[in-house]
């Protein structure tokens, strides 16, 4: 996994390490789940609604279309919509996809040889059940567990309407 953005969580003084791509395309893709239309997002409001430069989105999105992510429709009302169920897309799925395969720990423990001691072979297993362990714990969140943990809010569109 390559580490590039970091992203400090509100309840937690731990960072987890995301490359900004990968984190913009779960957002996107949260955002899409969002929606619950069938209407079709475009990018700007995609990019207005998280915040996010609109260039770097569109080879984003273009990205998640290739990987049969998002579908897109052309046209004045055109825009992005899920390709499939968000229950049915996992933040693994789409982080091997951005970023590649969930790879290890590197451990930059140099000897003079270049030939790993007994005391540091000691420590593979225990990199090897951390791996094992994200990998399990990012299949189990699907895009749809993200979006629905995130409060809705009125629509740029709402209008209260205040009656006496």
């Amino acid at each position: 996994m390559r580490l590039a953005c970091k992203y400090k969580f509100l309840d937690s003084s731990k960072i987890m390490d995301i490359s900004a791509r990968t984190m913009y395309g779960l957002r996107a893709l949260v955002t899409l789940a969002n929606a619950r239309t069938a209407t079709p997002q475009s990018i700007q409001t995609i990019a207005d609604d998280e915040q996010l430069p609109a260039k770097f989105l569109e080879g984003i999105m273009a990205d998640l279309k290739r990987g049969g992510f998002v579908r897109s429709k052309r046209g004045a009302s055109g825009g992005y919509l899920l390709a499939r169920p968000a229950s049915e897309i996992t933040m693994l799925d789409v982080i091997r996809h951005l970023d590649g395969p969930i790879a290890p720990v590197g451990l930059t423990d140099k000897t003079v040889d270049d030939t790993p001691t007994a005391r540091q072979l000691a420590f593979q297993p225990a990199f090897k059940e951390i791996r094992q362990a994200t990998i399990r714990v990012l299949q189990s969140y699907s895009i749809q567990a993200i979006a629905d943990a995130v409060p809705e809010t009125p629509g740029d569109d709402f209008q209260p309407i205040y009656q006496i």
